[in-house]
């Protein structure tokens, strides 16, 4: 029994038309003020307008008029002594495009005081009596003390009634016909009756099933022994598997090296962090967006990955955490993979050289950098001492230590590559054996 206290969905007007939401969930319930009357009460009439979703049921989007064309509203329930009412020919449609109805409602669904235990009203369609929607509402039948309650309220459904009526001057093929409606209503009404008996027995079964603790407790130990247990929506906690967070701008500003959130992680667990414009601290990436996945092996060593990865470009690091419970040690994180496009070297470029035939540029891929393209010098360097002059300085990557290579540019003259830090120089550019000049325009691969 739903009280007016109890119920979920306050009643909106349009006009004198209350506003029927045909798209709440069963457990909601719509109070219905202008429902409920006083023992005895006859001849209220209510009025509808009944709304149902645009195409796609979308939330977000409001209600649009059903379309009762076809259609009709009755309105059925059980009284406060669980009696069963239907009213269903008393229904007269306003508008059918505009899904506005009115509908009178009888004495006999004011014979109990007190709050209907459940009522609805259902949109069906005429042609099949195929029920389209069904919308939840409350309502109470007031004693005013002018009437002698006597608890006589009887299952009432309009159409019996009416069907009574018609048998009195009825010919024997239409009592036939009469008799098979009456054959379809009785077993609606007892198929009603049964739903309140069979939750009935579900509450007791429920309630024994609570008792042998065959269902989960939030304070007990659960063993759960079926072999599909499926959760529609994320799970709050650790288990066997993987945990996911994800933090925005709008959350509180993160740390990657939050030791109190390391010692916090039980053993043998995996989290996975994105962080999405959090302005996180310590973020060894170039990006503010990036993932962390945290595998807690043991109390106290952690190993970690952090990966951005876009559409064209990304990278990927590792670090390990240990001694975390004393004196924690943030091991660095080393570059396991990177990737990019092509990008132009031209901003690094020595003011002693120019762009050749083909821009410079370079790209990562994986742990390595690779550089294609060609340099020309603005003018001649005349290179008398075997001198060393810098190609590209202030790189956006530091070179692994002793690397060289040895090059032919233009004339067959010969020339080594040499890399220090964020660095690339050129030495010993010889022709024939012999120290030779750089010469304007000439060719540097």
């Amino acid at each position: 029994m739903t009280t007016k206290e109890e119920s979920t969905i306050p009643l909106v007007k349009q006009g004198i038309y209350a506003i029927l939401d045909t798209t709440l969930k069963s457990q909601e319930v719509m109070w219905f003020d202008e429902m409920s009357g006083d023992y005895g009460d006859a001849g209220r009439t209510v009025y509808l307008a009944i709304k149902d979703r645009a195409a796609g049921n979308d939330p977000k989007k409001p209600l649009k008029p059903m379309d009762l064309t076809g259609k009709d509203v009755r309105l059925q329930g059980h009284d406060a002594q669980g009696m069963f009412k239907r009213i269903s020919l008393s229904t007269k449609i306003d508008n059918a495009q505009a899904g506005l109805v009115q509908m009178t409602l009888p004495r006999q669904l004011y014979q109990s005081v007190g709050a209907y235990e459940n009522a609805e009203f259902e949109v069906y369609e005429t042609s099949g009596n195929t029920v389209i929607s069904t919308v939840p509402v409350g309502f109470e039948v007031y004693n005013n003390h002018a009437h002698m309650v006597l608890n006589d309220s009887q299952v009432y459904v309009d159409e019996f009634e009416e069907l009574k009526r018609k048998l009195e001057s009825s010919t024997d093929d239409e009592i036939d016909m009469l008799n098979k409606k009456f054959g379809d209503l009785i077993a609606q009404v007892s198929i009603a009756k049964n739903s309140v008996e069979a939750l009935k027995q579900l509450v007791a079964t429920w309630t024994k099933n609570v008792e042998d603790k065959a269902v989960a407790l939030l304070n007990g130990n659960n063993q759960f022994t079926g072999k599909n247990n499926e959760f529609l929506y994320p799970v709050s906690g650790f288990m066997t598997g993987i945990t996911n967070k994800i933090y925005t701008v709008n959350d509180s500003k993160q740390d990657v090296n939050d030791i109190n959130k390391l010692r916090g992680l039980p053993e043998a667990t995996t989290t996975v962090d994105y962080y999405s414009n959090n302005g996180t601290l310590n973020n060894p990436m170039e990006s503010n967006y990036f993932m962390v996945e945290t595998r807690k092996v043991t109390r106290d060593t952690a190993f970690q990955t952090i990966t951005n990865m876009n559409l064209v470009d990304g990278e990927v690091k590792q670090r390990t955490v240990q001694a975390m419970t004393t004196q924690p040690v943030f091991g660095n994180w080393y570059t396991t993979a990177k990737w990019s496009p092509w990008r132009t070297l031209v901003p690094y470029l020595s003011d002693k050289f120019v762009v050749g035939t083909t821009v410079p540029q370079y790209r990562f891929n994986g742990s390595s950098v690779i550089i294609s393209g060609d340099i020309s010098p603005k003018e001649t360097i005349p290179n008398e001492t075997g001198g060393e002059y810098t190609l590209f300085d202030k790189l956006p990557f530091n070179f692994s230590a002793g690397q060289q290579q040895v090059q032919i540019g233009s004339g067959n003259t010969v020339f080594g590559y040499f890399t220090t830090n964020n660095r690339i120089v050129m030495q010993k550019y010889m022709f024939a054996g012999k120290d030779a000049p750089i010469i304007k325009g000439g060719y540097i691969g």
